[in-house]
């Protein structure tokens, strides 16, 4: 009887050794435990619709999954660039490129929610006189929000509700002290939600145009003269989720 009680605990404890295997620890108390960092080499290239499950981690470093949902978008990161100069409009109505950019990657199967936020601060030209009045030179300024898929459009085209822009009064009672310009800024933000129904990498961009109507003066767009604060910048949150067609019900 005590020959067979040692045979069933030297089994035991072969069964507990193969059960748990560990790298970089003697004594590891899971069915396989690292202790240090991991690393995986090439790994299969994927999407939301393929990998269907969100690896999470708590804080004893205990790895498990979230199921994937279809109608769930997942936040993945946010970019922003800033303008590096003024962009100026010398009595003219042009567009002009604000050099406000942002390069933005459409996953393969994957439907891709893009949360975009601008804000630029502009300057316009008035007219004092010996009143107190001030004449502004422009009438309206303003943003407009453009887009361009990368291999599909020739050119940048307008994303109208992604577009801003603020009427200026033509007289108004002057403040003090008395200087040539006056200030504002232009605030706007859109969500596009592009779909890649295809199984290669495609890119989209964005970026940020002056609008101007009857603009008789000097605009700026930017930091005005000698002055770094009020720098324009465009914001972009990035949040992915799968596409299933669409005849797919979940």
């Amino acid at each position: 009887m005590r020959q067979k009680i040692f045979i069933l605990m030297g089994l035991f404890a072969s069964y507990t050794a193969i059960a748990q295997v560990g790298v970089g620890t003697e004594n590891p108390e899971k069915g396989f435990e690292v202790e240090g960092s991991v690393r995986f080499r090439n790994l299969e290239e994927g999407d939301l619709k393929t990998f269907n499950r969100e690896v999470l981690m708590n804080k004893e470093g205990e790895l498990g999954y979230l199921e994937i949902e279809s109608d769930r978008s997942y936040f993945v990161k946010m970019l922003s660039h800033e303008m590096e100069n003024k962009v100026v409009l010398d009595k003219t109505d042009e567009n002009k490129d604000l050099f406000l950019n942002i390069d933005l990657e459409l996953l393969p199967n994957t439907i891709s929610i893009f949360e975009i936020h601008y804000n630029v601060p502009f300057y316009f030209q008035t007219l004092n006189k010996n009143s107190y009045q001030e004449e502004t030179l422009v009438s309206a300024v303003g943003v407009r929000l453009m887009k361009k898929q990368v291999n599909l459009d020739r050119d940048y085209v307008n994303v109208i509700d992604g577009n801003r822009s603020l009427s200026i009064i033509s007289e108004y009672e002057r403040a003090y002290p008395d200087f040539e310009f006056r200030g504002s800024f232009i605030e706007g933000m859109s969500i596009q939600e592009v779909v890649n129904d295809g199984s290669e990498l495609k890119k989209i961009s964005y970026k940020l145009m002056t609008y101007t109507k009857d603009n008789d003066g000097i605009v700026h767009f930017g930091s005005h003269a000698d002055q770094h604060e009020g720098v324009g910048r465009i914001l972009v949150k990035v949040y992915h989720k799968p596409y299933y067609g669409e005849t797919h019900k979940k």
